[in-house]
């Protein structure tokens, strides 16, 4: 990612806004690079990789939303009349992304003979949808799981805040590919996100509100959410502009993984090491990182 402060970044962010009167709050994130270099480890098929960075673009404006230094696992696992059985994005509260999916590429040929644009529940056959909020090392983790209900995870996310946090949500996604001059062909993620701030005695009822801004909010289309030239505060312009809206807390986006030699290194010592002898293959222990591709191989006297 371009190193620019971010003040004059315009891709590659996520933001939080407020509806000017109103009790409306909201996420809206836009990435280019920081989605397609996340997913440029693996070849991923078109079905599966636009799957992901669904995935990726919900994960990256939800954890922008948490008060402390964490990250954001959001997970899917699917069930056997599917094609893609697990797919994974890790979104830290710094703004680095990475994900990884896995799947059966012959029941994804089976499924886009049927259809060839699937959405998330036919590619994953149902199962279920989790988001995992990670604090640190010293802290418990906490997962809310939900079905995976359709036609994307959107709906998913939907369903989550309702069940688990009561809080009245829209989240919309948008993944594709683009051509540009300057980077050829090319994956972008966006996600807008709004949720009703509950009514008090100040506020009065917020139903009203609610369902306005709601209808404002189907108006957003995939080709204006994933156009490089249409900035963040352009698109809530053109959604929200009778009210006003206020944009705050801009925070970049890059793919970024944590894994490395010292973290495999200190993995493979937790063995015995007579089960890291078993290990060995042709004088070496190989492994590849999941979410980057990333090789390591390590010798006997590396022990």
């Amino acid at each position: 990612m371009t190193d620019i402060s971010t003040d004059l970044q315009t891709d590659n962010i996520v933001s939080a806004f407020q509806i000017d009167g109103q009790p409306i709050r909201g996420r809206i994130m836009r990435a280019g690079d920081a989605i397609d270099r996340a997913l440029s480890g693996h070849d991923y098929p078109p079905a599966v990789a636009r799957l992901l960075g669904e995935a990726m673009s919900l994960g990256a404006v939800v954890a922008s939303a948490l008060k402390f230094d964490g990250r954001l696992l959001v997970q899917c696992h699917g069930t056997n009349t599917g094609a893609v059985s697990m797919l994974v994005a890790d979104c830290s509260t710094g703004g680095d992304l990475r994900a990884y999916a896995r799947f059966d590429q012959a029941s994804l040929d089976r499924i886009l003979a049927e259809n060839p644009n699937p959405n998330a529940h036919q590619l994953l056959g149902g199962g279920t949808f989790a988001m995992t909020i990670d604090q640190g090392p010293d802290m418990d983790r906490y997962q809310g799981l939900s079905a995976i209900e359709g036609d994307d995870l959107s709906a998913c996310a939907e369903h989550y805040f309702a069940q688990s946090e009561q809080v009245p949500t829209r989240i919309k996604l948008s993944v594709g590919q683009i051509v540009t001059p300057e980077h050829g062909t090319q994956w972008r993620g966006a996600a807008l996100m709004i949720q009703q701030v509950a009514g008090d005695a100040a506020r009065g009822d917020t139903q009203g509100a609610w369902e306005t801004a709601q209808a404002l909010f189907k108006t957003a289309g995939d080709a204006e959410m994933l156009d490089p030239d249409v900035t963040s505060e352009t698109m809530l312009y053109r959604l929200f502009h009778e009210d006003g809206v206020r944009v705050s807390e801009i925070k970049p986006l890059r793919a970024h993984c944590n894994c490395s030699r010292e973290r495999l290194m200190n993995t493979l010592n937790s063995f015995s090491a007579a089960e890291r002898d078993s290990m060995f293959e042709d004088g070496v222990i190989s492994a590849n990182c999941d979410f980057c591709a990333a090789a390591y191989t390590f010798k006997a006297g590396d022990f």
